[in-house]
């Protein structure tokens, strides 16, 4: 058989100021758990890979038409060389929104089903965090959402695509995809309940009695799309019928956790003052500033906040400021200087502080190795027992492993501010069971109702307290 691998991915926040071009993709990254997985089946099944380009950018705003036009056209031109194809398998986004392309996913799917042919099996991963529409499901025999939020089961899914593509290339299946629109958009925390049993229980059904994948699509809502929203996907052994009616079982059980699957957010002020009541380590995550959504990561709020409230044993990071790095590096290490931090990017990253701060530690090649991400150039920055860690990369704080690399020990912290919603919860448990995420201003603030939309659907809920009464109609 002739297996194709390729991809282009990124989540698309279309109120981010931060643009979002050629160069903001790194093209064909060293590791990829779809990839390297179907080639390393292949090797030993001594069957045909042809990996063709991947193209991975962090979230931004809109792509640039062009940018993408020239990604989309190169992986269309590697799939024509490749031809004839048994299995095409994709690892995409699926939150991707270029300038003129509502629905990138979508337009990438329809033109490689039409390369490929009827009898191809066309199949994708993708993140839950995304659009979703007719266009996608039309093309494709296989669409894989990742099932947990925190995302720590990326590698599984690409396991379970590829195995149900080789059946389905084999005959030993007939995948028919159902769908559900749960008319909502919410966010769904699989790592507590009620999220947690529901998703363990949609494990539980698949491969018996017909049902072959089951996955939730929570949906982005930071996205000015009408495909914006929350969907049910199941996928069947060749029964409609059957997908059909638990997709929407399914889908109403969505509907009824609105609003409860999530950990609550606190306001700023609120939050500070539970911070200042413990001894620490408190983490307080900054949500309305995590760069895993588009935000800069330069936001200030919680750090003056916390300083002006008496806070002394900090820790804050990773903040991006790329000016700041500079400074740092052209200095060295044990260099003291007066910096002026954050507070750069945009009018929502709140106001810059100055600080006298000594460069502790410099890292060339500083990466996450927890989760495999390299970001580049890191700068440790200290006043006292305040630590701040710097990059110039947007990522946001997944793992502790920058603080820790510099020997920074967030134990003795009273407070750590993270630059993340939700995807540093595996990684930071061990530190402290005190966790808050904060409510304050920023490109990705949690009132997300408060944003300029203008092309959304107004009848899903929150926006209609009951949009199944409406039945799509605008009021």
């Amino acid at each position: 058989m002739r297996l194709f691998t390729g991809g282009i991915l990124t989540e698309t926040n279309t109120f981010s100021p931060l643009p979002t071009g050629l160069a903001s993709f790194e093209l064909d990254p060293p590791s990829n758990s779809l990839r390297d997985l179907v080639a390393a089946c292949c090797k030993e099944r001594q069957w045909t890979h042809l990996s063709g380009l991947i193209a991975d950018a962090h979230p931004g705003s809109a792509i640039a038409r062009t940018a993408y036009e020239t990604l989309r056209d190169r992986l269309l031109d590697q799939v024509k060389a490749a031809l004839p194809l048994d299995i095409v398998l994709l690892d995409l986004h699926g939150g991707m929104v270029a300038q003129g392309y509502d629905d990138c996913e979508g337009d990438l799917l329809m033109r490689i089903r039409a390369i490929v042919g009827d009898e191809c099996v066309v199949g994708a991963r993708l993140d839950p965090h995304s659009q979703f529409s007719d266009d996608m499901v039309r093309p494709s025999d296989l669409l894989c959402f990742f099932k947990e939020n925190p995302h720590t089961d990326i590698s599984q899914r690409a396991k379970d695509l590829l195995r149900l593509a080789i059946d389905t290339a084999k005959k030993r299946i007939r995948p028919v995809i159902s769908t559900f629109d749960c008319r909502m958009a919410d966010v769904f925390q699989t790592n507590r309940e009620p999220m947690q049993s529901f998703v363990n229980r949609l494990r539980e059904m698949e491969g018996k009695n017909g049902i072959l994948d089951i996955s939730l699509v929570h949906g982005f809502r930071r996205a000015d799309t009408p495909l914006m929203g929350t969907h049910m996907v199941v996928i069947t052994d060749n029964d409609p019928e059957l997908g059909e009616k638990l997709a929407e079982e399914l889908g109403m059980e969505v509907f009824a956790m609105r609003g409860n699957a999530a950990q609550p957010v606190v306001p700023l002020d609120e939050a500070v003052t539970l911070a200042m009541a413990t001894e620490g380590p408190t983490i307080l995550a900054d949500l309305a500033d995590n760069p895993g959504g588009g935000a800069p990561g330069d936001s200030t709020y919680i750090f003056n906040a916390v300083r002006t409230a008496g806070a002394r044993r900090i820790a804050f990071g990773y903040l991006v400021d790329p000016l700041a790095l500079d400074y740092a590096f052209e200095a060295g290490v044990g260099a003291k200087l007066t910096m002026r931090l954050g507070g750069k990017a945009c009018s929502l990253s709140g106001d810059p502080f100055d600080l006298a701060v000594e460069v502790k530690g410099l890292q060339h090649n500083a990466a996450l190795t927890s989760v495999d991400v390299p970001i580049g150039r890191a700068a440790w920055l200290a006043h006292e027992e305040i630590d701040i860690v710097v990059i110039g990369v947007r990522w946001q704080t997944y793992t502790p492993d920058l603080f820790t690399q510099f020997g920074i020990d967030l134990m003795r912290k009273q407070v750590i501010i993270v630059k993340s919603g939700q995807h540093y919860h595996p990684y930071f448990h061990y530190i402290t069971d005190d966790d808050i995420v904060v409510d304050a201003p920023g490109v990705c603030a949690s009132d997300w109702r408060n944003m300029p939309f203008q092309r959304v659907k107004r009848t899903i809920w929150p926006f209609s307290d009951d949009p199944f009464k409406s039945d799509f109609e605008e009021p």
